[in-house]
């Protein structure tokens, strides 16, 4: 992942999710951090396409607008010093 290139949005999101936070689901496409909508569902993705981020799941159903690093996406965080 070294020429990785991250949007801002990517790097708002990797910012709080790399250091243990969950989102949840807002209006529509949004996805909220702590109650303030930080990026849309194809910036999660994107992220997920990197490897970066998974959904959760319960009882292997998706739940729809929830998210979290992987443990990639933890170490690229800290390595980026986000």
């Amino acid at each position: 992942m070294p020429d990785l290139k991250l949007t801002e949005a990517q790097r708002r999101v990797l910012k709080l999710l790399g250091y243990g936070w969950q989102s949840q689901p807002g209006a529509g496409m949004a996805i909220h951090v702590n109650g303030k909508r930080v990026c849309n569902a194809d910036t999660m993705f994107a992220l997920q396409r990197h490897g970066l981020v998974e959904q959760l799941t319960d009882r292997g159903l998706k739940l729809v607008g929830q998210w979290q690093a992987t443990e990639a996406g933890k170490a690229l965080t800290r390595k980026l010093c986000l």
